[in-house]
């Protein structure tokens, strides 16, 4: 291989890298721009993430698959804010998990309160079941109907991880929680 050769595979050697370097940074753009962190809930993300032991990407992850950021959504089924909290849940939230008494179903729309209530329920969670899809699972439903997945040989080998899910709705929205926490931490932790 003469030195003409040798410079026209380096030239070619160092066009790929820079090909390569190019796209992955486009796409990392593109995911950044299809999973953004929207500034104006940084500080209470990260708070109540501090607050109740849970990973950042975790609440990212939940704010942009329930409401894609929309601190005003509401679901047909009535859930409200950013986390898609139910009225009903989030009563549960407040005296139950939080220990606080009971206020108007409106607070929802405030992103401060629904984050708080979301963050303390996803951890009350992870801390009764240990496995992020189970506790997204339950999220989904409820926690009684995850305890009788688990209890349930079809759904769970040892008791306490789900091997499937029953639920196509529940199902699907684990699996959009699982993607999506995995492109927060790759994408910005």
């Amino acid at each position: 291989m003469n030195l003409k050769h040798l410079l026209i595979l380096l030239l070619i050697l160092a066009a790929s890298i820079g090909f390569g370097f190019a796209f992955d940074g486009i796409m990392t753009a593109w995911e950044k721009h299809d999973h953004p962190r929207p500034e104006e809930f940084a500080e209470e993300i990260e708070q109540n993430s501090k607050e109740y032991g849970l990973p950042e990407a975790i609440l990212w992850a939940a704010a942009c698959v329930e409401s894609d950021f929309a601190s005003n959504a509401k679901a047909p089924d009535g859930s409200i804010g950013l986390l898609q909290i139910h009225p009903d849940r989030f009563a549960h939230i407040r005296e139950t998990v939080l220990s606080l008494p009971p206020t108007e179903d409106g607070m929802l729309y405030d992103p401060a309160t629904n984050l708080q209530s979301g963050a303390a329920y996803l951890s009350h969670l992870y801390r009764r079941y240990g496995v992020w899809d189970t506790v997204f699972a339950a999220w989904a439903t409820d926690e009684s109907t995850v305890d009788a997945w688990l209890k349930n040989p079809a759904y769970s080998n040892d008791g306490g991880t789900l091997s499937s899910i029953p639920d196509a709705a529940a199902a699907e929205f684990v699996a959009r929680m699982r993607d999506a926490v995995a492109l927060y931490t790759d994408l910005y932790y």
